[in-house]
């Protein structure tokens, strides 16, 4: 049966774009819900359903881009295991505070950016710029992971109705509060899959010099392959 990991890269080229967006559209129907319904719990939950749909898109970007996450043993868990999903969140914050650290831009950078034609490309650029400034300091990067560790359960404390000494409601168990900390969690996974597709645009260079593309690309691989590593793991622990 055909499925993602019998798909050769070239195929998978474009394979994750409708991920993204299906991963889009969970993000804003949780972002709907709590605004308009003030439904913290579903939204929550929704939340964490487009984090993992997302890490999904971005396996697929990697591998389409010649990455061996597919090799990986029991690879296949990468689209049916919501816990090594949410495992590979919690490195993927690490990569955001590697990045966040140690990208160095000039004041006036950004103000000498042209305005694209493509408005996609121009939004997913200026994420890259805008990624160390619209970030918090890498000292918070902890805090996250703690918060990303809870994922899976929040996730299901959200939808359902359960009993563990007391009657937990899940509007009671999941409040406004930890909507807000994992709408920011959610929001930073978006931006890496997003600086992921900039760095492999075809026309990167055109605005890239060609040795910070190549150095970002080799961050980027070390990064993945640090992942890989994560992974395998996180495996002979279950």
């Amino acid at each position: 049966m055909s499925n993602f990991l019998n798909q050769s890269p070239e195929k998978s080229k474009k394979l994750h774009e409708p991920i993204y967006k299906n991963a889009q559209k969970l993000k804003k129907d949780a972002l709907l819900i709590a605004n308009q319904n003030k439904s913290y719990s579903t939204a929550s939950s929704l939340l964490i359903l487009s984090s993992e749909e997302i890490i999904k898109a971005m396996l697929v970007l990697l591998h389409s881009e010649g990455y061996s996450v597919y090799r990986i043993k029991d690879a296949k868990k990468f689209f049916s295991d919501h816990k090594i999903r949410h495992e590979l969140a919690k490195m993927l914050e690490i990569i955001n505070g590697f990045i966040e650290s140690g990208l160095e831009y000039e004041k006036n950078e950004k103000s000498k950016l042209q305005k694209f034609k493509n408005e996609t490309f121009n939004e997913v650029f200026n994420l890259l710029i805008d990624l160390k400034n619209a970030a918090k300091p890498f000292i918070k990067t902890g805090v996250r992971i703690k918060l990303l560790e809870q994922f899976n359960e929040n996730k299901n404390k959200g939808f359902y109705t359960d009993f563990r000494d007391s009657l937990l409601i899940p509007k009671d168990i999941i409040n406004e509060t930890i909507f807000l900390e994992s709408k920011e969690l959610v929001e930073r996974i978006f931006k890496t899959y997003k600086v992921l597709k900039i760095m492999y645009h075809p026309k990167v260079n055109q605005h890239l010099k060609n040795e910070n593309i190549t150095k970002y690309k080799n961050d980027i691989r070390d990064v993945v392959n640090g992942l890989i590593q994560g992974v395998e793991e996180f495996k002979k622990l279950k």
